[in-house]
C-alpha cells in the first residue's frame, strides 16, 4: 500500500505564502529586500548565490511552495537583487482586472521579528516626520536596535506584547503596538498605538492593522483595548468609532502641540 507524503512549507516561508495568496497581479518583481521585509528574516545563502535555488520545484526543502501554491512561479532572477514571479493563469476577481496598474497593491500584516528591530526604528523615524498625531517627535526618540530586540525578548515571555507590522509589496507601510499589563488583575487589559505612513493611508491599512490587533488579542485571552487620540486627529477619530470604541473621557489640555494645548480623548473596547 502506498504512502502519500504531504508537503510542508517550513515555517519562516509562511509570511511570503500569505503575501502570494492575496496577490492579484499576474508579474511581481520584488528585491531581495523586499522579500526578507515580507518573510522579516534573511534568506539563506543559496537563494543569493544559486538560480537553482529559486527555480526548485522537488523536496527535500520546500520553500518553492511558497509561491507555487499560488499559482506562481519565477521566470527572472537577478541573483542578489530581484525575483520577478508570473502567474500561471489570473486569480479570478469580483471585476474583471486585465491592467495590473488597476490591481491593488498585496500587504500581508505580521508579528514583528528581532530582525524587524532597525527597519520598525526607520519606520517610526519617518512616520514622526510627517505627522504631529505622534506622541514623540523624531528628535526625542532613543530606542536602539538593541534595546527594542531586548524588549521583543521580553514580551515574548509575557505573551501579551508585540507590534504587528503591515508589509505591502515588500515595504513596511504600517504597524500597531499591543502593550499588555503584566499585572494579573489587568492583564486582560492592552493599550494600543497606531500608526501608518502617509502614502499608504487610504489603502484600508488602518482598519487592517486594527482588525489584526483584535484577533492577536483575542487568541491571547485580552478582552479590552485602550487607546488615546488627539482631539484634531479626524481620521483616527472616524475609524476607531467605525470599529466600535467608545469614547470614555476627555483630558483636558493633555496635549501641547505649537505652543497651543489640546485635549485627548481616551477611547475602549471590550472583545
Amino acid at each position: 500500500m502506498g504512502i502519500t507524503m504531504t508537503k510542508k512549507m517550513e515555517k519562516k516561508y509562511i509570511p511570503l505564502a500569505n503575501y502570494f495568496e492575496v496577490a492579484l497581479q499576474q508579474e511581481i518583481t520584488l528585491s531581495f529586500s523586499e522579500l526578507e521585509n515580507i518573510m522579516g528574516q534573511a534568506l539563506p545563502n543559496a537563494a543569493y548565490l544559486n538560480k537553482s535555488w529559486w527555480k526548485k520545484t522537488k523536496p527535500p526543502l520546500t520553500h518553492y511552495l511558497t509561491w507555487t501554491n499560488a499559482g506562481y512561479y519565477v521566470i527572472d532572477i537577478k541573483l542578489g537583487t530581484s525575483v520577478t514571479f508570473s502567474r500561471t493563469q489570473m486569480k479570478a476577481t469580483a471585476n474583471s482586472i486585465s491592467n495590473d496598474d488597476d490591481i491593488p497593491s498585496a500587504y500581508i500584516i505580521r508579528a514583528i521579528e528581532a530582525s524587524d528591530a532597525r527597519s520598525f526604528i526607520h519606520l517610526q523615524e519617518e512616520i514622526f516626520e510627517q505627522t504631529d498625531f505622534m506622541y514623540n517627535v523624531q528628535d526625542e526618540l532613543d530606542l536602539t536596535v538593541q534595546q527594542l530586540r531586548k524588549n521583543l525578548t521580553y514580551w515574548k515571555q509575557l505573551k501579551n506584547r508585540t507590534i504587528l507590522l503591515c508589509i505591502l509589496n515588500g515595504s513596511f507601510a504600517g504597524y500597531a503596538v499591543i502593550h499588555g499589563h503584566k499585572h494579573s488583575k489587568n492583564k486582560h487589559v492592552a493599550s494600543i498605538h497606531l500608526a501608518v505612513k502617509e502614502e499608504y493611508q487610504g489603502k484600508g491599512i488602518g482598519l487592517a492593522l486594527m482588525e489584526a490587533v483584535e484577533k492577536w488579542s483575542k487568541q491571547r485571552e485580552i478582552s479590552r483595548l485602550e487607546l488615546s487620540v488627539m482631539e484634531h486627529n479626524d481620521i483616527a477619530l472616524n475609524l476607531f468609532n467605525k470599529l466600535g470604541f467608545q469614547q470614555e473621557g476627555i483630558r483636558k489640555n493633555a496635549i501641547k502641540l505649537n505652543n497651543r494645548y489640546m485635549n485627548e480623548y481616551s477611547f475602549s473596547k471590550i472583545l
